[in-house]
């Protein structure tokens, strides 16, 4: 299982703008073979901090995702934010939750 977790930070005017394309986003993500979790969330107390929380089943999921058209949907809606900043790492995990 592969994990992702970060932030993207966009001016905080522009989470307004780019709410309906990360809606779209996570509901399309979701629907994809391999996707366990795809979630997005603002950041309380901290304005145009936008939480990202992934988790796939398999590597070769994750690279369909990012080739997915609605990944290209959402990179146009993030070009016309003021992005600034982006922190995101991959992490290999366990599925221990369904171990026990």
């Amino acid at each position: 299982m592969l994990i992702l977790s970060g932030t993207i930070t966009v001016a905080p005017e522009d989470v307004a703008r780019i709410t309906d394309a990360a809606i779209e986003m996570m509901e399309a993500t979701r629907a994809e073979p391999g996707c366990l979790e795809y979630e997005f969330a603002e950041v309380i107390g901290a304005p145009g901090t936008i939480r990202v929380f992934e988790r796939w089943a398999t590597h070769e999921a994750l690279e369909d995702h990012f080739a997915a058209p609605h990944m290209a949907v959402w990179q146009e809606a993030l070009g016309g934010a003021t992005v600034r900043a982006r922190d995101l790492c991959t992490y290999e995990g366990i599925d221990a939750i369904n171990k026990l």
